[in-house]
C-alpha cells in the first residue's frame, strides 16, 4: 500500500519547525512554530450548521461581530467569511436611490464622529438626506476637511444638489453657498432634524457608532463594509414605503 507522508510548514514563515500546541475551541489542531514563536491553525475546518440569514441580519442590528460569534456558536473566521460575502451580494448604492421626482425636495447635510483602532483616528461619516423620500442620497467616510466633504458633492446627484439644502455652521458646508438655494442654520431651528434622526437610528442598530462602547472597528475595512450595509439596507426599506 502507498502512503504519502505531507510535510506540514508555518502559516506565517514557512518553517518546518513546528509542534502541536493544543485545540482551538472549534475543535482545529494548533501548531506553535519555534522561529517566529506564532501559534496558528493549520487546516481550518468551519461549520455550515446555522443559519446564514439570520447571521446576516445580525450584521444590521446593534451587535458587534464578536458578539455574533458568541450568538451563534462560530468562529471568527466564518463570520468575516459570511460579511465578505454580503459585500460581494451586496447591491449598488446608486441603484437604491429613487429618482426626483417632487420639485420642492429638500436636502439635509450633516456629519457623524466614529474611529477606528482608537479614539485619535477619527473617521466622520458624512451624508446628505432627502426630506421627502428619507433616503440618504450620498454618503462618504474620512475626516472633517473640506477635502471630503467635496468627495461628498460629487456623489450627489446633479438634480438633487439643485434642491434647497440646509447645515449647520461647520466651515465647510460655506461653499454650498455658491449654488445659491444652501442655508447654514442652528440645530434649535428644526431644518436638519432629519438626518439628526438618521443618526440617532443608526447609533441604535450599528453599535461601533455608539458613544464610550467597546465595541468600536478594529479595521477600516469592515468599518466601511458594515456602515454601507446598513445604509443600503436602510435606502432599500424607504424605497419599499415610496411604491
Amino acid at each position: 500500500m502507498l502512503s504519502i507522508t505531507k510535510l506540514e510548514k508555518c502559516p506565517c514563515c514557512s518553517s518546518e519547525n513546528i509542534v502541536k500546541n493544543g485545540f482551538t475551541k472549534g475543535g482545529n489542531q494548533r501548531v506553535l512554530c519555534y522561529d517566529c514563536l506564532k501559534s496558528r491553525v493549520l487546516h481550518r475546518k468551519f461549520s455550515y450548521d446555522f443559519d446564514f440569514e439570520a447571521v446576516r441580519r445580525s450584521f444590521l442590528e446593534r451587535m458587534s461581530l464578536c458578539g455574533v460569534t458568541r450568538v451563534f456558536l462560530i468562529s471568527y473566521y466564518q463570520v468575516y467569511k459570511e460579511l465578505n460575502l454580503c459585500f460581494l451580494l451586496m447591491p449598488n448604492f446608486k441603484t437604491q436611490v429613487a429618482k426626483k421626482q417632487q420639485v420642492g425636495d429638500t436636502l439635509e447635510f450633516d456629519e457623524l464622529c466614529g474611529f477606528c483602532q482608537k479614539k485619535k483616528n477619527k473617521q466622520w461619516i458624512w451624508a446628505a438626506i432627502s426630506r421627502n423620500t428619507r433616503q440618504i442620497v450620498a454618503y462618504v467616510i474620512g475626516d472633517r476637511s473640506e477635502i471630503t466633504f467635496r468627495r461628498l458633492i460629487r456623489k450627489i446627484p446633479i438634480e438633487y444638489l439643485k434642491s434647497q439644502s440646509y447645515s449647520d455652521y461647520w466651515k465647510s458646508y460655506a461653499i454650498l453657498k455658491v449654488k445659491g438655494n444652501h442655508e447654514q442654520v442652528g440645530k434649535e431651528s428644526g431644518q436638519t432634524n432629519h438626518i439628526e434622526r438618521y443618526w440617532a437610528t443608526l447609533r441604535a442598530r450599528i453599535t461601533r457608532y455608539v458613544r464610550k462602547s467597546l465595541s468600536f472597528s478594529r479595521k477600516l475595512r469592515y468599518h466601511h463594509l458594515v456602515t454601507k450595509l446598513f445604509i443600503i439596507d436602510y435606502n432599500q426599506n424607504c424605497l419599499s414605503t415610496l411604491f
